[in-house]
């Protein structure tokens, strides 16, 4: 069980690092509102990555 939990942090922390990276990159000049749109997709999926890696860690836990 604990390394299930261990695997599951890990990818909820790998996706929490990818989601800061792509917000800095809204810094940045995305070139086009096509890139820009596209970012903002892949933050929002990473966002609900982690929520759904985290309830599962909940679950996991009770």
């Amino acid at each position: 069980m604990s390394e299930t939990i261990d695997k599951i942090t890990k990818l909820a922390n790998e996706a929490k690092k990818e989601v800061e990276r792509l917000e800095d990159r809204r810094q940045e000049q995305l070139g086009n509102s096509i890139n820009y749109i596209e970012n903002e997709i892949q933050i929002q999926r990473l966002y609900a990555k982690v929520e759904a890696l985290e309830e599962a860690l909940d679950t996991i836990r009770q």
